[in-house]
């Protein structure tokens, strides 16, 4: 027999201004670009991070459903589809 140890989630949802930067080598790369990706440097405005409290929840794992750390791969590497003409 186990004993599960009760857990807690505790939400915030927020915003935050931030400024990417990313080197390339030529202009045609930078241009084809559109949103950055693992390489570009992220700096957040510290002033402009606001939180706001969402919701608390009980959870069986806490790490269920924690968001990847910024950075580890390129948010626009998604596949898109056209719904409309």
């Amino acid at each position: 027999m186990s004993i599960h140890k009760k857990s807690f989630e505790k939400i915030w949802v927020g915003s935050v201004s931030f400024t990417a930067t990313e080197i390339f080598d030529d202009l045609n790369k930078a241009v084809a670009v559109s949103v950055p990706t693992a390489a570009a440097k992220i700096v957040i405005d510290d002033k402009t991070l606001g939180y706001d409290f969402k919701r608390i929840k009980e959870v069986k794992n806490q790490d269920a459903n924690t968001l990847s750390t910024p950075g580890d791969k390129n948010p626009g590497g998604r596949e898109s589809k056209k719904v409309s003409e």
